[in-house]
């Protein structure tokens, strides 16, 4: 009887441990449809040189705050203030 109980613990945890792991995989490939993936929460003040910028992404809507970030030919991500002038101008010039 004893032998019967903890191979029923046995199955009961390592069934557990399966349907939790299956549970992390599902919320893992759902995190891009259901919030954002990058936010900006500080914006880079200076300007950034037009010819540097490769490309840009504007952050998601759940976002707390709006923002632009601008993938440098280096590969580096800043994040820039939308309402400027200058940010503007490079997302047009982008487009």
């Amino acid at each position: 009887m004893i032998m019967r109980m903890k191979n029923v613990t046995v199955i009961v945890a390592c069934m557990l441990l399966i349907f939790s792991s299956l549970d992390v995989l599902v919320q893992a490939n759902n995190a891009d449809s259901v919030g954002p993936a990058e936010c900006c929460f500080t914006y880079r003040a200076a300007k950034l040189p037009k010819d540097k910028v490769k490309a840009f992404q504007r952050t998601h809507l759940h976002c707390a705050t709006d923002g632009v970030v601008f993938t440098m030919r280096s590969g580096t991500k800043i994040c820039v203030d939308p309402a400027q002038a200058w940010v503007q101008a490079i997302v047009t010039l982008l487009e």
